[in-house]
């Protein structure tokens, strides 16, 4: 039996390192979390590092982008409703050759924020004990990316992530006393991926098609922590145990994408990635994983004037469809993902705001005990400046 109290957050995010983040640009995410074949000229994308070469040859890029979600939860138990928000990037991006661009980024890659209340069974008896699940915190990445442009076609790129944070659990077992068990596991680690991206102009017709492909590397985050034991709150007689290092592993992700885009004005892309979990093995928790797959369908409508005479004549519209598999299981049942987004970019002198809402479901099987329902909204802002220009003197 299991009772929902006082969520924050997805209680799914109990599991493993907790819940990955939208981590990206609300254009991104609107566009049903597509990316991978996206060219990106006046905002920053995480998807694909080789897109970071096509920004402009003076243009630097800064990017603030952030969250809000209101999330509805239910079980047979009961129902709990909570409103939260967060940043999702802070990042700037440059080119600094006809060849060469770089950029950093700070994000938070997964967060763990829940509590709910369950029984855990007496041994020897038939009867149970009401036991507290209670997490926080998460993990967040600070990014370096390298592109390379090849030629006029053809672009390559990189990206170094260093992985950090602590994640809390909190279990307090009530039965003649109260007992609690407070685990804090801190992560640390490095991860690395690559990128490329080809493009294609095909006059006649009037379409450009861009292929794209990831791979983000299987790599270890090292697990350091303590257990602290206190009965009945009494923190001054509390029992401190540390806990053996381990490893927890960021699966082996390959993706692959398309976007075309015709007559300068009707775009679509499509997003292939699949997360190698079931390779995951020496986690803190004890989950077992399976494969996970990503689809993400996006469709973008830019303005009819090339020269837009007022806002409402450069506004762009975009439209998108994201499926998830998850790549966890919950009383042996898959706990997957549907989420559809609608978005809309507005350009202005040196600013590009983009504005996203997107509507989801958590365990979108019925037979799953408990469901999640949200409603986000996603906010990027992207500051673009001119750098290496020469001045002149009349």
């Amino acid at each position: 039996m299991q009772k929902l109290r006082a969520q924050d957050s997805s209680p799914y995010s109990y599991f493993g390192i907790g819940t990955f983040n939208n981590t990206d640009n609300a254009r991104n995410i609107s566009l049903g979390n597509t990316g991978i074949a996206l060219q990106s000229p006046d905002y920053i994308n995480s998807k694909n590092p080789a897109s970071i070469t096509t920004i402009g040859l003076q243009n630097v890029i800064y990017d603030v982008s952030g969250l809000l979600k209101y999330n509805n939860i239910s079980s047979n138990q009961g129902k709990d409703s909570r409103f939260n928000g967060n940043f999702t990037n802070l990042g700037i991006a440059m080119r600094i050759s006809n060849r060469v661009s770089i950029g950093a980024s700070v994000q938070p890659t997964t967060s763990t924020d829940y509590k709910f209340v369950s029984t855990i069974p007496v041994e020897g008896t038939s009867g149970d004990y009401p036991i507290t699940y209670e997490g926080s915190g998460g993990i967040t990445n600070l990014g370096v990316t390298a592109g390379y442009k090849i030629n006029n076609n053809w672009s390559i790129g990189g990206k170094v992530k260093n992985n950090f944070g602590t994640i809390s659990r909190i279990e307090t077992i009530t039965t003649n006393s109260e007992l609690e068990i407070s685990r804090n596991i801190r992560y640390t680690g490095f991860s690395y991926g690559l990128g490329t991206q080809f493009n294609k102009y095909f006059e006649k017709q009037r379409l450009q098609l861009t292929l794209g492909a990831i791979v983000n590397f299987k790599s270890n985050l090292n697990a350091k922590g303590e257990s602290i034991y206190t009965e009945n709150k009494d923190y001054t007689n509390s029992v401190t145990t540390k806990l053996s290092s381990k490893s927890t592993t960021l699966p082996l992700e390959m993706g692959i994408g398309f976007s075309v885009l015709k007559n300068d004005r009707y775009r679509f892309s499509f997003d292939y990635t699949q997360s190698k979990w079931s390779e995951v093995k020496n986690t803190i928790t004890n989950e077992k994983y399976y494969n996970q797959n990503v689809y993400g369908l996006g469709f973008e409508l830019l303005p009819e004037s090339k020269n837009p005479k007022n806002v409402g004549e450069a506004l762009i519209y975009r439209f998108g469809l994201n499926y998830d598999t998850g790549y966890f299981k919950v009383n042996n049942r898959e706990i997957n993902k549907m989420e559809a987004t609608f978005g809309v970019g507005v350009p202005m002198n040196k600013i590009i705001l983009n504005i996203g809402y997107g509507y989801g479901k958590r365990g979108v099987l019925t037979t799953n005990a408990i469901k999640e329902n949200y409603h986000m909204l996603n906010i990027s802002i992207d500051f673009l400046d001119k750098w290496f220009t020469k001045r002149y003197i009349n």
